[in-house]
């Protein structure tokens, strides 16, 4: 099958409908707990949106059963969106006190999402421990309810209007210690994903004239909410690839709150009051790091090259100019810490860090303040510093 998603569409289809088969009850002489969950996903999935179901064959009984050949078309807002599996197994599914279903694992194989900017293929999808919301929460758009503990996909192929392909090796999401319907702890890992250079293309020209023929990159992100304090900890926000490098960055920020992430909730469309709600945020800890893996010795060699220097003698040219950037600060100890940073990964690079470690938390708002009232003031305000090669 052709398939393809919008990628607009794609952000309103519910796990609830991506991950489960709408299908309306099996005969009569199934067994009465997988009949019931089949009833509450035909539900739910309508209940998201779902307007056409087709599928084959229902097998198995109330501990395993497997809905084959399954395809659903979704609408929001307009637009809508196709979604189909060769087959969708449910292991320990059973209905829920509030009217959902749970399953301790729901697997698709040969999953597609038809659109109109890309097409998407799953080979293989899923969900542990799933808890699905129920067609009423659905329906009167609750946000809490719908969880899992992991989500893990392989085999994904990405290709866009333009008939280009870009194939993802895995993607895993996991979830954990929930509380008021948010996870305490989530994890992000992206494996593989390969993107092709074309040297005659403008967007990737220049990368291509670094000697890369293509990209295969890696994403992770690890993070925790402590939802007693309001403390939120980015353990690691990274993404690389070979022979390229990595960047990662990690912070700690206080004030997120139950009361602040549900006020965020109800302000989802009024900016305005999302920003007078940041503010309140404070910044506890915050690091941007990056470790080179040949890409900054290709961009250096190649900018050489073209303005006809040495390496040598174009890497001093360059640690000549940042002082004169860097004065712009107005904070002669930072600028120093800046000019000794990047002069010596010029020469030698192998990693470059930026960080922040105020003396105490301290609110956006505040930090806000100082950029514009005393901007040379901030890096004192944020404990900042800068380091090479460490």
């Amino acid at each position: 099958m052709n398939h393809s998603i919008r990628k607009s569409g794609f952000a309103a289809v519910s796990l609830a409908v991506l991950l489960a088969v709408a299908a309306p009850v099996t005969p009569a002489s199934a067994q009465a707990t997988r009949d019931k969950v089949l009833e509450i996903i035909s539900e739910a999935s309508k209940a998201a949106g779902a307007k056409e179901v087709t599928w084959g064959a229902v097998s198995g009984g109330d501990a395993v059963f497997t809905v084959a050949d399954w395809e659903t078309t979704v609408e929001n807002d307009g637009k809508s969106t196709s979604i189909g599996a060769a087959s969708v197994t449910y292991s320990g599914a059973k209905p829920t006190a509030d009217g959902g279903f749970s399953a301790e694992s729901i697997a698709a194989t040969d999953m597609t999402v038809e659109g109109d900017d890309a097409n998407v293929a799953i080979a293989s999808l899923k969900i542990t421990n799933y808890v699905g919301q129920s067609p009423q929460k659905i329906r009167a758009k609750t946000t809490t309810g719908e969880r899992f503990d992991r989500i893990e996909a392989t085999g994904i192929e990405v290709t866009d209007e333009k008939d280009q392909t870009i194939p993802i090796a895995a993607v895993t999401v996991t979830t954990s210690d929930f509380v008021a319907g948010v996870p305490r702890k989530i994890g992000f890992d992206m494996k593989g994903l390969a993107v092709p250079l074309d040297p005659n293309d403008e967007q990737t020209k220049e990368i291509a004239e670094l000697g890369y023929t293509s990209l295969t990159l890696d994403a992770a992100l690890v993070g925790a909410w402590d939802d007693k304090t309001g403390r939120v900890t980015i353990d690691q926000l990274a993404i690389g690839g070979a022979d390229l490098g990595s960047l990662k960055l990690a912070m700690t920020l206080g004030g997120f709150t139950p009361e602040v992430v549900e006020a965020l909730k109800k302000a989802e469309k009024d900016q305005a009051k999302q920003m007078e709600l940041l503010q309140g945020i404070t910044v506890e800890k915050l690091s941007l790091r990056y470790e080179d893996a040949s890409l900054a010795k290709r961009l250096i060699a190649a900018q050489a090259k073209k303005q006809g220097l040495p390496e040598e003698a174009f890497v001093q040219q360059i640690g000549a100019i940042v002082p004169m950037m860097a004065s712009a600060i107005g904070n002669k100890d930072f600028e120093a810490k800046i000019a000794k940073a990047v002069s010596l990964f010029l020469k030698t690079p192998k990693s470059l860090t930026v960080s922040a470690t105020p003396a105490q938390p301290t609110p956006v708002a505040a930090i806000m303040g100082a950029a514009m009232m005393a901007p040379q003031s901030l890096p004192t305000v944020l404990g900042a510093d800068v380091r090479a090669n460490d």
